[in-house]
């Protein structure tokens, strides 16, 4: 809320189930790709606009996504990545929203900023995430937002196999494509 008590009520958006996740790393072979096809979780975000900076603040605020979907398209690399990200014990990655750029406010193909939590394997990390709006009809829009993170930030250790003569490189690029409708 801004300080001239400028802002709009709560508004709410439900997480489509066609967003997905994208999750690109190498090792000292080849590079591969994982992604999350299926989001299976019913999640909603709360937030107040700051109409002052056009800024949207959220309470209600976290997206979850099942680790046990990644699919690497390699049967090793799949199993290898998700002990990594310890999928038993923590079963999602979440990413939580603090706060962003109000996308009603920017045209279609800008990008807009955000701070976001991110939670893999019972670590948070909060980063600045850049996203860009694919597109708004009505109540529905897409955001699009990559960010390069490595294992050591989740204090992770990257796959091994082979004693150690396939290594899994500490780099990853995780693109997340999140499409919500507005409710309420």
């Amino acid at each position: 809320m801004g300080e001239d008590g400028s802002s709009t009520g709560l508004q709410t958006w439900i997480v489509e189930k066609n967003s997905t996740l994208l999750i690109e790393g190498s090792s000292n072979i080849n590079q591969f790709a994982c992604d999350v096809r299926k989001y299976l979780h019913c999640d909603t975000l709360t937030f107040a606009t700051d109409a002052k900076v056009k800024r949207l603040h959220f309470q209600c605020r976290t997206v979850h996504i099942d680790v046990s979907e990644i699919d690497c398209h390699h049967k090793f690399i799949t199993a290898d990545l998700r002990r990594t990200l310890r999928h038993q014990q923590y079963p999602f990655m979440k990413i939580h929203f603090v706060s962003l750029d109000d996308p009603f406010a920017i045209r279609v193909g800008q990008p807009l900023n955000g701070i976001v939590e991110i939670e893999l394997a019972g670590i948070i990390r909060r980063v600045e995430m850049s996203f860009i709006v694919k597109s708004q009809a009505g109540r529905l829009f897409h955001l699009s937002g990559s960010k390069n993170l490595v294992f050591s930030d989740f204090n992770l250790e990257p796959p091994k196999k082979l004693a150690g003569l396939i290594r899994i490189n500490e780099d990853l690029k995780v693109t997340v494509q999140l499409f919500f409708r507005k409710i309420g």
